[in-house]
């Protein structure tokens, strides 16, 4: 099998790509393989405990202040908890958003790199508009970059002076293991806070965004929230009975979370690589040409899917369940791939979709949700906005308590 390598355009030319912007094969191959133990289920599962904290954290705040008249802003409370989650998972940084109800500067100031990143992407295909970035980008938002990295710097410098002292099992113990040499050489330390920022983008951006799309979708579409609501409460007596592994026979909340991964995919490049001269799919692919496909077209065309611009969670069923339509029964269902596939398949996918999961399956334990009337309604086409990540709007949410014995108050949430 031939290797495509990637042409490098993702990188900001620091001179280490990581592992995300790593272009060389064998390097990337070695990283992957030093990273591989963090991903693997067993692994995880000593990582469930921290997850189901912060999922519990994240209920009991809304328990205080999402049932009020003008609800709360999905958009920052789901930013909130991906990024507690992502960065305690990392290197076990408690950034404490979701506690606080307040964005910290490390969030205000990654989002405004949010443009910077699609420009220097563009800059980096064509070196002729180099020049023009000056003009494109404000000096605030320059002088944002170094702020981050130099936030990102510090916290990896604590999370090595802290190896084999943290409460729980994080990623970056793969990285630097306390039984290993303390990292000294400033090479080896920027690889390390290089790697650690991507893992921390790789954990947050996608949760924020899988978690705000999923409810927005379901609160569109009133029949598949009563439907995913029903199999969350007929399955679970209380909270505590909620798991990545007792969500995992829940087919339909699988199939609404594939699906919102089909309409809304994490990143909307063709991911381009560079051919070495190979025969793809019958044609031969001229050495240097660079080639890409388009996840996100092929994931809404209809070639592959009928009613493809709607949120069908059926699609994904199987044949055999209730729930199952047979419009959809010649959908292609391999056309849609969010994480990628071959040697570039992102390696945490079995854990997003876990704590995907486990997110709704609890958020749906303890609330009756409900958009606030009076706003817009979201429009993903219209008003989601893609540069280096996704941008969201605004979408305000009535998280309503269900009468239950699933409280806080009532002892079923341990984690908090």
């Amino acid at each position: 099998m031939e290797l495509f390598v990637q042409p490098g355009y993702d990188t900001l030319d620091t001179g280490d790509g990581g592992i995300t912007w790593e272009t060389n094969p064998a390097k990337h191959r070695e990283i992957a393989k030093k990273l591989a133990p963090a991903f693997s289920t067993k692994n995880f599962r000593a990582k469930e405990a921290t997850v189901q904290k912060h999922v519990d954290l994240f209920i009991k705040r809304l328990i205080e202040v999402g049932a009020q008249q003008r609800g709360v802003d999905l958009r920052l409370w789901t930013e909130w908890l991906a990024l507690d989650l992502a960065a305690d998972m990392t290197y076990s940084q408690d950034m404490g958003h979701v506690r606080n109800a307040k964005s910290s500067e490390f969030l205000d100031t990654a989002l405004k790199l949010n443009f910077f990143g699609a420009v220097t992407n563009i800059a980096a295909k064509f070196r002729f508009l180099t020049p023009f970035i000056y003009l494109c980008i404000p000096p605030s938002v320059w002088l944002s970059m170094p702020r981050l990295i130099k936030m990102n710097s510090e916290d990896v410098k604590i999370r090595i002076s802290r190896r084999g002292k943290t409460e729980h099992l994080d990623y970056f113990e793969q990285l630097a293991p306390a039984d290993k040499p303390e990292p000294k050489d400033k090479k080896q330390i920027f690889h390390l806070q290089n790697i650690a920022g991507q893992l921390l983008l790789a954990g947050w951006q996608p949760m924020s965004h899988q978690s705000y799309s999923v409810i927005c979708q379901l609160l569109k579409n009133p029949r598949v929230y009563a439907t995913l609501v029903e199999e969350v409460r007929s399955t679970f007596k209380d909270s505590n009975e909620i798991s990545t592994d007792t969500t995992a026979t829940l087919k339909y909340l699988q199939a609404c979370i594939n699906e919102s991964l089909r309409m809304h995919p994490d990143t909307v490049d063709g991911l381009p690589r560079i051919s070495p001269g190979a025969v793809v799919d019958g044609k031969f692919i001229p050495k240097g040409v660079i080639c890409q496909h388009s996840h996100f077209a092929a994931a809404r065309s209809p070639r592959f899917f009928a009613e493809p611009l709607e949120f069908h969670p059926e699609r994904w069923l199987a044949p055999d369940h209730p729930c199952f339509d047979q419009k959809f029964k010649d959908d292609n269902l391999k056309a849609s791939m969010p994480f990628n596939q071959g040697t570039r398949a992102c390696t945490g996918s079995s854990i997003a979709l876990a704590v995907l999961r486990l997110f709704l399956a609890k958020v749906l334990m303890h609330f009756d949700l409900e958009a606030v009337p009076g706003q817009d309604e979201v429009l993903f086409d219209e008003h989601y906005k893609y540069l280096a990540f996704w941008e969201r709007p605004p979408f305000r949410v009535r998280f309503k308590r269900v009468d239950d014995t699933s409280t806080p108050e009532h002892g079923k949430l341990n984690h908090v």
